[in-house]
């Protein structure tokens, strides 16, 4: 049988440890208690020596408490009888405990409550030592599940002689007598250290308890793999992720200036040139893989987790754990995300990629893009999350996605395999902007033709998701992409995923990542990594077979993941995204060098949601009400709206009005789509017409299967809905948005005229009567105000003749 893990505690949540002492009669574990308390060997101590709790360790903050045992086998032996017999496991102990008071009191009451233990025996008496090993050892083993760590106290070195009643020399002895705990330690993996010690002579005493308590504050098994001889998969993730932090350069490699500041900001003590040569020949020489470990004089990754590889093999666990702790790791290697990065208050639930992790992921696209052509492989985004524990892989992806985006409104959409059995010709290039479609007609306000492929068989998206692979090659638009998508379903996803990344939002810093970060030529061309980006976030509604999805396969058809002559069934909503490059129109037309505008990169998030069926309906209602910002607009999370109708059914229309006024105000921007537009009815489009003019919206874009335009056009259309930028066409997507800005900009002019006027006057009698200089005879006052006569016209003058001959 075996018992349960012990339950993992947070270092700072940890407030006591207790350590149990276990061995055979006269060992001297009461006289090994009694001396590490008073310094002192009393030659008569009590048989057993009851519990002892010492004051709070400065270092750790921690009480420990020494419980001394006699008996102590036969309580262990009577628990793990007790469990064999119920079925039950480490975690019954105490109750098992219970049952063994008539046995020992003190022990029985203290082996389901202990963090290590150590193990007496007697240097004089050999016999004690092979106990260990077929006796005690493996009683622990069975009880604790092989989790409890054992120090091993050799007690009573005073009287230890290695050569006596045998014929080898002293130095045989010794040797034998370590192979002996070299093979122990090696059998029973929970073993952490022999110590010799003597309580008579105050020898190496301190260093058994202490070794103790540093067992349960340090914990090896995290750390070392003693099976492989290596540190464990969970320590070099955390240690590599910690690496990339202080990589400024993303070069690789940690500069001396690098791993100054890390020792700098962990230890508070800064590295001197001697330090860091010292240490780089100590990797070399103790290179535990083939990997190199010092490389252009720069420590590699290799070398960063070799120097903590030394440090654990000289006993000094101290060190990796201060780092880890540092960092938010607890006692088994979990990264704890803090509050600050996880939670989004409730003016950040709108967050979108800041500056500052947009040029971390770009930098990171560059650092993995192992061939240098501008696209991450499968093996390279492998590469990326392969410091997250497992399964090491994107958020975004189907194994992945249903945990991570629990509880949120939609989720990523599964990936469909590429149709490339099809001969046709529409078939659109790999990584391609544009399908090879010819444009029908303009792309004006009348409307836009697109190939929907509504005819197509459907497709089950839950049976070719288990078809994937664990990542798709991404370019870097597709790159971005994804975790702008990730940003738009969940803010606080997205940033706890860069957090594990290795990315921290630091508000000091955002004046410094706008100066652009030089960067070693790689031979590789990233331009739109440089590019200024904008993201802008898609609704799109629609009754059920609208087309809204056959539609959205074909607008994301260039991520390399979605075929886009593939048609599925959408029950639930699911999010996908896109990416186009537009250029502002130069600020002079025809002006040399301003043929070409200011180009910029635009991110295209689509939520599709589909038509909710029943009782479901008016809980769909709530949620997109807070979703557009019906109920509060500063909460709005998307930018665009668009209502897809199919064309050939008046329903169709009436839902996306129907929801249109349900759900819109005039401050929320929508384009309306027509699909199938081969069948399309003409009362229903000029249905769709008239409310769009009466609206004045831009008319419907019109869809079709046997007609299409370029996807870019489209893309660029549903962009300048949103963008409000003089250099980019604007559409009108807002209801009497024209009519509204032109009633706004009279009101603005009005008061501003009759404020000037008013402003004006005010002036005018203050220089009047300053001019006057205090005369008050006719003449003067005359005098006084006739330039103000003169301004306001001969009527006033007129006036004042008239006062003046009444008079």
């Amino acid at each position: 049988m075996s018992g349960t893990s012990r339950p993992s505690v947070k270092p700072e949540m940890r407030s006591s440890i207790t350590v149990l002492v276990l061995g055979d009669e006269g060992v001297g574990k009461s006289s090994l208690i009694s001396t590490f308390i008073s310094h002192h060997f009393a030659e008569v101590v009590p048989g057993i020596m009851t519990r002892v709790r010492l004051p709070p360790d400065p270092d750790s903050n921690c009480i420990t408490t020494i419980v001394d045992s006699q008996g102590g086998d036969t309580a262990l032996i009577s628990a793990v009888a007790t469990m064999s017999l119920t079925g039950e496991s480490q975690s019954t102990l105490k109750s098992t405990a219970t049952t063994a008071t008539t046995i020992s009191p003190n022990v029985a009451t203290g082996i389901d409550h202990v963090d290590s233990i150590i193990l007496v025996y007697d240097l004089d008496r050999m016999e004690s030592f092979y106990r260990l090993e077929n006796h005690w050892l493996p009683l622990i083993e069975r009880c604790y599940n092989g989790e409890m760590p054992v120090i091993i106290a050799g007690n009573k070195m005073d009287l230890f002689r290695p050569s006596t009643g045998s014929t080898m020399t002293d130095e045989q002895a010794l040797a034998r007598s370590r192979q002996q705990i070299v093979s122990l330690m090696q059998r029973f993996r929970f073993v952490r250290q022999c110590i010799k010690c003597s309580a008579k002579n105050l020898l190496r005493v301190d260093e058994v308890f202490v070794k103790a308590q540093q067992a349960v504050l340090y914990p090896f098994t995290p750390l070392y793999d003693l099976a492989t001889g290596r540190l464990t998969d969970n320590c070099r993730r955390a240690l590599t992720r910690i690496f990339r932090m202080y990589d400024r350069d993303n070069d690789g490699l940690l500069s001396n200036a690098e791993l100054d500041a890390f020792q700098n900001q962990t230890f508070h003590v800064p590295l001197v040139e001697r330090d860091l040569a010292g240490w780089k020949k100590v990797v070399q020489r103790n290179n535990p893989t083939d990997e190199a470990v010092v490389q252009d004089g720069k420590f590699t990754v290799a070398g960063f987790l070799a120097i903590f590889d030394v440090f654990i093999s000289q006993n000094r666990l101290d060190v990796p754990w201060r780092v880890l702790r540092k960092f938010g790791y607890d006692d088994e290697l979990r990264l704890h995300v803090p509050s600050s990065v996880s939670s989004i208050q409730e003016n950040d639930k709108h967050w979108k990629l800041s500056s500052s992790a947009r040029k971390f992921l770009a930098a990171m696209f560059q650092q993995f893009d192992s061939d240098h052509d501008g696209i991450l492989s499968a093996d390279d985004v492998a590469a990326i999350f392969s410091i997250i524990p497992e399964p090491s892989l994107p958020p975004w992806h189907p194994v992945r996605a249903g945990e991570v985006f629990e509880g949120c409104f939609s989720l990523p959409k599964v990936p469909l395999p590429s149709s490339s059995s099809s001969g046709s010709s529409g078939s659109p290039r790999e990584g391609s902007d544009s399908d090879p479609m010819t444009l029908s007609q303009s792309l004006s306000a009348s409307g836009i033709t697109i190939c929907s492929a509504s005819s197509l068989p459907t497709v089950d998206i839950s049976s070719s998701a288990m078809m994937q692979p664990v990542s798709s090659p991404l370019t870097f638009e597709g790159w971005m992409g994804k975790w702008h998508m990730v940003s738009a379903i969940s803010p606080s996803t997205a940033r706890a995923e860069l957090f594990r990344l290795g990315h921290v939002e630091d508000s000091r810093r955002r004046s410094r990542d706008s100066k652009r970060r030089k960067r070693k030529n790689s031979g590789a061309d990233y331009p739109s990594a440089m590019l200024p980006s904008k993201e802008i976030r898609v609704l799109v509604l629609g009754s059920q077979g609208s087309g809204k999805t056959a539609l959205l396969n074909r607008l994301c058809a260039n991520n390399g993941e979605t075929s886009p002559t593939a048609n599925t069934s959408t029950t639930k909503p699911e999010t996908t995204h896109t990416c186009i490059k537009m250029k502002k129109q130069p600020a002079v037309k025809g002006a040399k060098g301003t043929e070409d505008g200011e180009e910029f990169a635009v991110h295209l998030v689509f939520t599709e949601v589909p038509e909710a069926q029943g009782a479901e309906t008016s809980k769909q209602i709530v949620e997109l009400k807070h979703i557009v910002g019906s109920v509060a607009s500063k909460n709005r999370f998307c930018d665009l709206v668009v209502f897809a109708f199919d064309s050939s059914k008046e329903k169709s229309l009436a839902y996306a009005k129907d929801m249109e006024v349900e759900l819109l105000s005039d401050e929320v921007s929508r384009i309306f789509v027509a699909t199938k537009g081969d069948e399309a009815k003409d009362i229903v489009l000029d249905s769709a017409k008239e409310h769009c003019k009466e609206l004045d919206l831009e008319a419907p874009i019109v869809t079709c299967a046997r007609e299409s335009v370029q996807r870019a056009d489209i893309l660029e259309q549903f962009s300048n809905c949103v963008i409000e930028d003089s250099a980019v066409d604007q559409v009108r997507s807002k209801p009497h948005a024209e009519k509204k800005r032109k009633e706004a900009a009279k009101r603005r002019k009005m008061i501003w005229l009759g404020g000037l006027v008013s402003v004006s006057v005010a002036v005018a009698v203050g220089v009047g009567v300053l001019w006057g200089g205090g005369s008050s005879s006719q003449g003067g006052e005359r005098k006084r105000f006739g330039w103000l006569r003169h301004i306001l016209g001969g009527g006033i003058v007129g006036m004042s003749s008239a006062n003046s001959d009444r008079t």
